[in-house]
Order: C-alpha cells, then structure tokens, then sequence
C-alpha cells in the first residue's frame, strides 16, 4: 500500500488488487516477456494517444507522480507482464482483451459501457 500512498490513491487495498505470486497472470495466460517489449503496436497506440489534445499534459500529470516512486516485482520477469481487460460473469469471460504489449490496453470508458450493458 506504499505505492498506493505514494499515488495519492485513498483506500487504494480495497480498489487494487495485487499479485504477488502471479496466479492471476499465469491463469489468465497474459502476454509477458522481454520480445512483447518493442513491438509497433506500442508506437502506433502512443502516436494516437499523443495525437489528441491535451494527451501531453496528462503523461506529464501522470509520470509527476512516478518520478519518485519505485517498485520491484517480487518475480523478475514479472516486470514484463502486460495486463488486460476483462468482463465476467461468475465463472464465464464476457468480454476478453489482452495487451500486446506496453500502451495497447483497451479503452477504460469502452470497458466501463460493456460492462454497464452486460450488467443490464
């Protein structure tokens, strides 16, 4: 919760969920490893993220506050690990989108539609 604190992110333990151990990653097969680093799906997505107004501002916004914090997977290679989007209900994925790799995650409003339309 350092890093929670670090953020400014109030009640942080009860919105983030942390994975020491990977299970979550492992079970969810999610792309990891050093070649999913540089890949042209990650320039593509920053040219488009960067494209829009005021997309510089808030990278500067957002990297302020990581200028001084510091954190150390428990795994090593856990520092490639790309995350995704996912949508369930109870034990079946309504919706599944994995990061190809750094910056190709999927759109948090888009995900917040599905999932509003899939509670309904």
């Amino acid at each position: 919760m350092e890093l929670c604190d670090h953020l400014g992110i109030e009640n942080g333990q009860e919105y983030i969920y942390a994975d020491p151990e990977n299970d979550c990653y492992s079970n969810l097969a999610l792309n990891s490893g050093w070649n999913t680093m540089i890949r042209p799906a990650t320039a593509f997505r920053f040219k488009d993220r960067f494209s829009q107004p005021g997309s510089m501002k808030s990278l500067f916004e957002v990297l302020g506050k990581w200028k001084d914090a510091v954190y150390i997977p428990p795994k090593l290679e856990q520092s490639t690990n790309h995350g995704g989007t996912f949508i369930f209900r109870d034990d079946e994925v309504l919706f599944a989108h994995y990061d190809e790799s750094p910056g190709t995650h999927y759109d948090p409003n888009d995900a917040v539609k599905l999932a509003i339309e899939a509670a309904n």
